[in-house]
């Protein structure tokens, strides 16, 4: 329970599919070498036409850049951004967006407070901001945002000419229909957010690398003009990055055609978390998340810090987490437990196995 590696096997659709595709690169007359930069078009044709088109996005392949996962993109997509940029983070935080930024050079950080007395939802900045990070479902309070929520952030980034980079990689745990599964469901976000999926959690494929980010065509920031940022986008893409596998995209394609068997393993997930979290407050442990999201947030007893509520779930029931000081300030007396693993391990540790 301690990272958020995936322990599931795949869908068989799309083991047969990575199978046929690796049998084709044995053979002269099937074998294919460097593939678009960009990603396989087949690929981003399906992400728009099976993806988004079902929540009513429009989106073109043109505008879908598909990564070797969601932890390549973040880093890579701050590169579109100046040094100079104030950027905005949740705390807690996914250490990642942190340090794809101190690692560039920017200094100008400020931090959006996620308590319990918010949900873990911030507010939107009080002064203006350039780039602003946002997580949902999050990691690692397990928080969701309304379409309220995430309205009020459109709203303010189209005001100031802001862009906010939007990590949709749990939008698969989404159960709840009130719930937004991507920023584009909310009006405007096509002219100043840019998504990162992946096919980590809504397929498998932590050991596979997949992912994509959407640079839309309408996305504007101050002093460009709508499409300047998606072929920056390009141009980038083609001088960092040589390509995902080509294997690996058509697996990706076929997970996109079952989408329904892939659900499933996310469900069998979902069925850990709420098997876990039951137990856990029964326990006397106030949990939040573990719904819609595949993360539970534990706040430990009063006065207890991040590291001795660690001790303790390791000590009494043998989970393992992650302190959620690591996370970030607000995370101090919490843990972050993950239910991305085996349901038997999950039954063991609250005393439920057959």
């Amino acid at each position: 329970m301690l990272n958020a590696d995936t322990t599931h096997p795949l869908a068989p659709k799309v083991v047969e599919a990575l199978v046929d595709a690796a049998t084709q690169l044995g053979h002269q007359s099937t074998y294919t070498g460097y593939g678009e930069l960009e990603g396989n078009v087949k690929l981003r044709e399906a992400i728009c036409k099976n993806y988004y088109k079902p929540r009513g996005i429009d989106l073109q392949p043109e505008e879908i850049f598909v990564s070797d996962g969601a932890h390549s993109a973040t880093f890579d997509i701050q590169a579109l951004f100046g040094l100079d940029n104030i950027i905005a983070l949740q705390d807690p935080i996914y250490p990642p967006y942190l340090e794809a930024n101190l690692l560039a050079g920017r200094s100008d950080i400020i931090y959006l407070e996620c308590n319990e007395q918010n949900n873990f939802v911030p507010e939107i900045p009080k002064s203006k901001v350039d780039v602003i990070y946002l997580c949902f479902p999050n990691n690692p309070t397990g928080a969701v945002a309304t379409k309220e929520q995430l309205k009020a952030f459109v709203d303010y980034a189209i005001n100031y000419d802001s862009i906010i980079i939007f990590d949709a990689v749990y939008s698969a745990f989404i159960t709840d229909p009130k719930i937004p599964k991507s920023i584009y469901e909310i009006e405007g976000a096509t002219e100043c957010a840019i998504e990162i999926g992946s096919f980590s959690k809504m397929a498998g494929f932590t050991g596979l690398r997949l992912g994509w980010s959407v640079v839309p065509a309408a996305l504007t920031l101050e002093s460009t003009v709508a499409g300047e940022l998606t072929q920056l986008c390009r141009i980038s893409q083609s001088i960092r990055f040589w390509g995902a596998s080509s294997l690996v995209q058509q697996g990706g394609i076929a997970a996109l055609s079952c989408q329904q068997e892939c659900q499933e393993i996310v469900n069998y997930y979902l069925e850990n978390a709420r098997i876990l979290k039951e137990g856990l407050s029964a326990l006397g442990l106030t949990c939040f998340g573990g719904t819609n999201n595949p993360y539970i947030w534990v706040k430990g007893p009063e006065g207890m810090n991040s590291w001795e509520v660690f001790n303790q779930l390791l000590c009494k029931a043998d989970i393992v987490g992650i302190p959620g000081s690591l996370f970030g300030s607000n995370g101090e007396g919490f843990l972050r437990l993950s239910t991305l693993c085996r349901q038997e391990d999950i039954k063991k540790a609250m005393n439920l196995s057959d």
